[in-house]
């Protein structure tokens, strides 16, 4: 491919081949072989400068090809062999776009897992291990005469187990989160059961000493009196002394003592759904009668049986003295 110098070249050529002669017309005294010789070395130098310059706008050249750069100015244009193939490079990006697929199918497996529990969570629950129907009615019918809207008069216990708000919530976190926060009384049956089964299932019946339907069924002679101005026998392993300050610590011994704070009723300060319970597992004829009502010897009769029951642990404060001794 013929290629040509441009004229700012060709100019700068003639102008050394100037200085050169001028240089030679100048050194009078020089031979004329040496002046020819400088001049071909000149020559020489000139020509290997043009051919770099050749090489350089050829390489310069194959480059605009390769990469497809100001083409336009390659002489000839560029050759079809040596044009970029459009971009192959990026072509396995898109490939790539294929691995997510196992990732977005592994996603919904979790959520499936945590479809179970609100079914855990509805319908009747089953009742614990070593209990029975009969059993629960008891606890429940001792408890609220069966009303799973009950309210104890007290203002602290509520529903068909009696239970307390901030005990209803413990548990409900750490068995059931959506009771959280539900009035135990608004609660449906089948969650108020269903508490008091998980409660079961850390106590026993530990939660419900006056009520424990696991105790054994009183005995005849413990129903309904003869006569009920008779004072009972205090219970086996008491003192006189010791129901005596008993009744003074709790009412100051007056039997038709009031505290609204429960309200607690009569000498033994009964709660009204203690007393019933008690009543309907010893003394029915009592069951629904006002504690504070009630003859002096039927509320001692109904404390005794109280005791029978559950100890001096209806009356925490007053019997400190007897349980620590």
């Amino acid at each position: 491919m013929t290629r040509h110098l441009p004229w700012c070249r060709s100019a700068a050529l003639a102008a050394v081949l100037l200085a050169f002669g001028a240089v030679g017309s100048s050194a009078g005294g020089q031979a004329p072989d040496e002046r020819d010789a400088v001049i071909a070395r000149q020559q020489m130098l000139i020509t290997d400068q043009q051919t770099l310059i050749v090489a350089q706008e050829a390489l310069l050249n194959d480059y605009r090809c390769l990469f497809a750069i100001d083409t336009q100015l390659v002489p000839n244009g560029c050759p079809e062999q040596t044009r970029p193939t459009p971009t192959a490079a990026p072509t396995p990006t898109p490939t790539g776009t294929a691995t997510p697929t196992p990732t977005a199918t592994a996603t919904p497996t979790p959520t499936a897992t945590s479809t179970p529990t609100p079914e855990d969570q509805t319908g009747d629950p089953a009742i614990p291990d070593g209990t029975t129907e009969e059993q629960w009615e008891q606890l429940r019918q001792c408890n609220a005469n069966g009303n799973y809207q009950h309210a104890n008069p007290n203002g602290v216990n509520v529903g068909a187990y009696e239970f307390r708000r901030t005990s209803w919530d413990d548990l409900a976190r750490r068995h059931y989160p959506h009771l959280e926060g539900v009035n135990p009384r608004d609660a449906a049956p089948a969650d108020q059961d269903r508490m008091a089964y998980a409660l079961y299932e850390e106590r026993g019946w530990a939660p419900w000493p006056a009520c424990d339907p696991s105790r054994p069924t009183p005995l005849p002679e413990d129903t309904t009196p003869a006569d009920s101005t008779e004072f009972p026998a205090i219970p086996a392993g008491t003192t006189q002394a010791q129901w005596d300050h008993l009744i003074q610590c709790e009412s100051g011994g007056n039997y038709r003592a009031y505290n609204p704070a429960g309200p607690y009723l009569g000498a033994f300060q009964f709660l009204q759904s203690t007393w019933n319970g008690v009543a309907r597992r010893h003394y029915p004829n009592l069951d629904g009668i006002n504690p504070r009502d009630a003859a002096p010897a039927d509320q001692h009769r109904m404390a005794h049986a109280l005791y029978g029951e559950s100890g001096w642990g209806p009356w925490p404060a007053c019997t400190a003295p007897f349980r620590s001794s």
